[in-house]
């Protein structure tokens, strides 16, 4: 485990690539939720990347601008900048010594997922892995009542963080699934059966335009941050065994 940082628009991101022992290999790129960081909830990608490490499979885990140790302005927040982040992070995945640049993947968590989704639509990727993606963010009656709440308070408050302007003019340009659609490789995607921001429409959403590459799992009794250590493991071997299979 190594601090590996890269620069995206005149700010450096800085994340920690987990390299197995073989080399060069294949690799995965972990994109965070929303005000979250490189560790995510339950330092959950932390656990992942050892594990993957141990398999064989290399995963960089980084903080978005804004976000954890990165550069930028929580301000600046808009899904379309976190997307083009992602794929900076897998062109500078790809130039380095130890990784495989023809076996990369992706996987992000709630907004992180959102982004990872529209990243592996422009880019060829072996897989995409979605722990409850947030495509709800640019729905555009969630969109409307967060423009009401800008206009009102100056922004709008999600998780006690604020939301600007920005980010929905930006959102308000992208359709979840139009914009997913591009991606041909296989797909996980898990989330709880309480989740209030995974609503079945989204699931619908994806079973659409993934068909048959798409592998779901639905863990009973959880929310949208897989609230439970039964869960949590049982996400990480989901994780672990989608993404040997798909390396």
């Amino acid at each position: 485990m190594h601090s590996f940082d890269f620069e995206h628009r005149g700010r450096t991101l800085r994340g920690v690539l987990h390299l197995p022992q073989s080399s060069p290999s294949p690799a995965v790129v972990l994109c965070h939720g929303f005000s979250g960081t490189r560790v995510e909830f339950g330092y959950m990608f932390v656990r992942l990347a050892k594990r993957l490490a141990e398999r064989g499979i290399a995963a960089y885990r980084f903080d978005f601008a804004g976000c954890g140790d990165s550069d930028g302005d929580f301000a600046d927040l808009a899904v379309s900048d976190q997307a083009d982040q992602a794929l900076a992070a897998l062109d500078a995945l790809g130039r380095h010594s130890g990784i495989d640049p023809d076996r990369l993947s992706l996987m992000g968590m709630s907004l992180g997922g959102l982004a990872a989704s529209l990243a592996a639509a422009a880019r060829p990727v072996r897989s995409l892995t979605l722990w409850a993606p947030a495509a709800v963010a640019v729905d555009r009656a969630v969109l409307q009542h967060r423009r009401t709440a800008i206009a009102e308070h100056g922004y709008d408050e999600l998780y006690g963080m604020p939301v600007y302007e920005r980010f929905v003019d930006d959102a308000e340009a992208i359709d979840a699934f139009e914009g997913a659609a591009g991606h041909t490789g296989p797909v996980l995607l898990a989330g709880g059966s309480i989740d209030d921001i995974l609503h079945p429409a989204i699931l619908d959403g994806y079973r659409r335009i993934y068909g048959d590459r798409l592998e779901q799992h639905v863990l009973d009794g959880v929310g949208h941050g897989f609230e439970t250590v039964a869960a949590r493991e049982h996400l990480l071997e989901l994780t672990e065994a989608f993404m040997r299979r798909h390396a």
